[in-house]
């Protein structure tokens, strides 16, 4: 029986699914005032775990949440007048809120090596965003007795999870790649990757069990 592993920092109660956490996130230190800006745009979870860890309380401000996902963590922290994403990959997230963020001041937290366009695309719009690094994501050394065996299906939740499954483990070629998306899909160039319908984890998770 081939096994599914999901290699994200998101976890899976799916007792079916083997999670692989190659990567870990780090939070940075920054100091802001929420009520300086009309709007906050998160295109990740993390921003509002940076928020936390900051010590940052939630105010009476909209939010731009990219996904689900990233709505219920904004939810969560305390904020209540969220705008949730038709679209969960970053550029065309941003091409959906463009002309929703045209006259407002913008706040911005995220990662800081982003794999789409989306602070560039609202700053080319005219948007007046102030964007912070306030997390990162980082290596997680793994030791080799996790790597898959062959013929493994894995599920690649973002472009920094393929670099660092590939640091760890390098690649068999038996195995047979999804990716959560686009822009992950041009980060595993060197296989054929599924390409999921819908950039979501129990979508991937749905489809790789059709490969079993």
């Amino acid at each position: 029986m081939r096994k599914i592993y999901l290699i994200s920092n998101t976890k899976t109660a799916d007792e079916s699914v083997v999670n692989l956490s190659v990567s870990k996130i780090e939070f940075l230190k920054f100091e802001l005032n929420l009520s300086d800006y009309d709007v906050l745009v998160a295109t990740s979870k993390n921003a509002f775990n940076a928020l936390k860890f900051n010590n940052i309380k939630a105010i009476n401000l909209p939010v731009f949440a990219i996904a689900n996902s990233c709505a219920a963590a904004a939810r969560e922290f305390g904020f209540s007048e969220i705008y949730t994403g038709k679209n969960a990959h970053g550029d065309d997230f941003a091409r959906e809120i463009l002309p929703l963020l045209k006259g407002k001041k913008v706040l911005y937290l995220k990662g800081r090596d982003s794999a789409s366009n989306f602070l560039e695309i609202l700053q080319n719009g005219g948007v007046n965003i102030k964007a912070i690094i306030a997390y990162e994501n980082v290596l997680n050394p793994c030791k080799m007795e996790l790597k898959p065996p062959k013929n493994s299906i894995l599920i690649f939740a973002s472009p920094l999870n393929v670099k660092n499954f590939l640091s760890n483990f390098g690649w068999d070629e038996s195995y047979q790649a999804i990716s959560i998306g686009k822009v992950t899909a041009k980060e595993l160039k060197f296989t054929e990757p599924i390409v999921s319908q819908s950039q979501d984890i129990n979508a991937c998770i749905a489809l790789a069990k059709t490969l079993l």
